[in-house]
Order: C-alpha cells, then structure tokens, then sequence
C-alpha cells in the first residue's frame, strides 16, 4: 500500500468490508485493528480513527445489511419483504454512507 493516507484509510476500510463478508461483522475486527495499527503511524493517521473506519466496514458489510445473514433475514422477514430485495435496497445508500464517512474520518481527524 503506498505512503498515502487516503489509499491507506479506503484500502482498511475495503480489508473490513472483506472480513465481513462471512456473516458475523466482527470477526475482522482484531485484523483491521492491528492493520491500522501498523500503516496509521506510517502515513501519518491516527491508528484509532483508522480501526474505527476497518471496524464500520466489517461491521456494516457483515451485520446484517449487506450480507443476507441472522438480523437482515430476521427484520426482512418480520416486514414481510424478500431478503434480497432488502440488500438490493440497502446496498448503495451503505456504500456512499462508508464512503463519506471515511472521506470525514480523513478530513477531520486527520
């Protein structure tokens, strides 16, 4: 990953949308957080607000939003609509909130 900060906060964010692709939104937790650890000095970002931008991709990929997993399955099914219909729904409105949310992370705690 080269010497920039803007590719180091979006590539650990991308890492976290990655782990939680297996369901559970907090299993890539522990390797987001050490990733951070070790590029945020590096570029020059704080290490906390980087495991913060790992933490909301695993969790906002993997928790129930964008994969079809326990919760989404569990309120698509209480509001009576088809679960990936729901993902359908939810996948831009998530991609832009984690995009400007890490494009905020940079600006503001950088």
């Amino acid at each position: 990953i080269p010497d920039n900060h803007v590719l180091v906060a979006f590539g650990v964010l991308l890492v976290g949308m990655i782990t939680g692709i297996d369901g559970s939104g907090f299993a890539g937790l522990p390797l987001t957080g050490t990733l951070a650890g070790a590029l945020g000095p590096v570029v020059g970002f704080d290490s906390a607000t980087l495991a913060a931008v790992g933490q909301m991709g695993a969790v906002w990929t993997g928790g129930g939003t964008l994969i079809a997993w326990s919760s989404l399955i569990a309120v698509a099914g209480f509001a009576r609509v088809p679960v990936l219909d729901a993902v359908r729904a939810l996948l831009l409105p998530v991609l832009a909130g984690l995009f400007v949310s890490t494009i905020c992370a940079m600006l503001i705690w950088h």
